[in-house]
């Protein structure tokens, strides 16, 4: 009998488990439940992915389409489904976000992966592709997101490069066999020329390809691509620094000023670092203090 008793525990125990719906499981089915009334209430026709996103999305009739280590530069909106707005690009300011595709996941990944240059599309993400069980601002734990994403550009690195000549007002710059992008602002003929094994001071400021500098309506900068600046002292030749930037000091005198741009090989590489994403050319303006 008592063997009967156990059994009739053991089955009561499995039959409650498997009644009781995983949280997390729960919040994936409510989130496909409010994007199809959001769709149905609006007779909208979206697809969907296999992983929950449901997205309309209108062509360009361009053709390119996002490879892995390609800037994509984009504008978006992101809000709930009520409509409370959750965050923005911003068309007046010029203020517009860039993403190295395939190199970092985020929520625009999915949504940029089915698109080509200059596709506007409109996105609804589960929160399992969005912020999940996690709060943002007024965004609640488990909310669905709204993107309304517009593809700007596509590019590759050697179009990045070419972009950020124009950006920071390179002329008949030197390109070396390394692909480092070199131009002297400011000459010291009589400067005694930088070699290996001297102790170099210098000042420098690094920025993003991508970036820019935004401000509001006082002017105040409330975003800044730069992300580094400050004086710096090292070994030249000792590789205490990535190669492009000590290969652009080795090529400047004591009181000359510099810019150069390094493509992403003799820069950070392909891992990057906890500030600057893997395959990414930069900018630098250097000036050489002293050398000895």
């Amino acid at each position: 009998m008592l063997k009967y008793v156990v059994l009739f525990f053991a089955l009561a125990i499995g039959i409650t488990s498997c009644s009781v719906d995983n949280p997390v499981e729960q919040e994936v089915a409510k989130n496909d439940t409010d994007i199809q009334n959001y769709l149905k209430q609006r007779n909208l026709s979206y697809s969907k992915t296999a992983d929950g996103m449901y997205y309309s999305i209108t062509p360009s009739g361009a053709t390119k389409a996002p490879t892995a280590t390609d800037l994509v530069t984009l504008h978006y909106k992101l809000s709930l489904l009520d409509g409370t707005f959750v965050d923005s690009t911003s068309r007046t300011a010029s203020q517009s976000r860039s993403i190295i595709f395939g190199v970092s996941q985020s929520m625009f990944t999915l949504p940029v992966s089915l698109m080509k240059a200059g596709d506007k599309g409109t996105f609804l993400l589960p929160s399992s592709l969005a912020f999940g069980g996690n709060t943002f601002g007024n965004v609640p734990a488990f909310a669905v997101i709204k993107a309304e994403v517009e593809v700007l550009s596509i590019k590759n690195q050697e179009d990045q490069i070419t972009a950020m000549q124009s950006t920071y007002g390179f002329t008949s710059p030197e390109k070396t066999s390394s692909g480092l992008v070199f131009q002297k602002t400011l000459e010291n003929p009589t400067g005694a020329a930088v070699v290996n094994g001297q102790l170099v001071k210098l000042n420098y400021l690094g920025r993003l390809g991508y970036g820019y500098i935004q401000t509001d309506a006082t002017n105040k900068v409330i975003y800044d691509s730069k992300f580094g600046s400050g004086t710096l002292t090292f070994t030249a030749g000792a590789g205490q620094l990535i190669p492009g930037f000590e290969e652009t000091v080795l090529k400047m005198k004591v009181g000359e000023k510099a810019k150069a741009i390094l493509p992403y090989t003799i820069a950070y590489g392909t891992a990057g670092n906890s500030t600057i994403p893997g395959y990414s050319p930069l900018y630098f303006e250097i000036e050489v203090v002293s050398a000895q």
